[in-house]
């Protein structure tokens, strides 16, 4: 049985579906503007981008952590810097997969992943506050930021991990299997 995928006009939201894998270029036969891919599909495909995104960060936010263990502020701000970016990145990854999504196991993992990838990004950002009062000699502040970025890291342990792409499929494929 061939898949079908939902495109949508970018310009008036007509929807059109597609028969197969590939990914044509689908063209409004209503206002001549090109359609995208939309629904599951492109929830899917936004869950991956933000995944790797929030892998990156993940790892980015790990390594300017041990930077400020090695006191290199200037350093270490610019990681978190990095690593809030990317962490902005995946959260509207993120945001788009809640948006697109056909089924509840998805928009649940996904919103679960952009609230996860939220709490980091503030994270990240309060950090590299904390290493610029530090480097100002602002010890109280820097303390303070330290405590806002704490509890923020904190608040993201309530989210659980992140599900990998790969574990994304398989649960949205047993919901699938479970509605049938």
């Amino acid at each position: 049985m061939e898949q079908s995928q939902t495109y949508r006009c970018d310009g008036c939201g007509s929807e059109y579906r597609v028969l197969g894998d590939s990914q044509p270029k689908i063209v409004c036969r209503d206002c001549e503007r090109e359609a995208t891919l939309s629904g599951t599909a492109a929830a899917q495909r936004a869950y991956h981008v933000g995944y790797i995104r929030y892998r990156e960060a993940r790892r980015q936010l790990s390594d300017a952590l041990a930077t400020v263990e090695d006191e290199e502020m200037a350093l270490a701000r610019g990681g978190f810097d990095s690593a809030a970016s990317d962490f902005e990145e995946s959260v509207e990854e993120f945001t788009t997969a809640v948006r697109e999504a056909d089924d509840n196991a998805l928009t649940e993992l996904s919103e679960r992943a952009r609230k996860k990838a939220t709490c980091f990004w503030q994270a990240a950002e309060w950090l590299s506050g904390m290493t610029y009062a530090s480097e100002q000699g602002e010890s109280t502040q820097a303390s303070q930021y330290r405590h806002d970025a704490e509890n923020r890291l904190q608040a993201a342990t309530e989210y659980g991990t992140v599900s990998s792409p790969a574990e994304l499929l398989q649960t949205t494929e047993t919901e699938v299997q479970s509605d049938t």
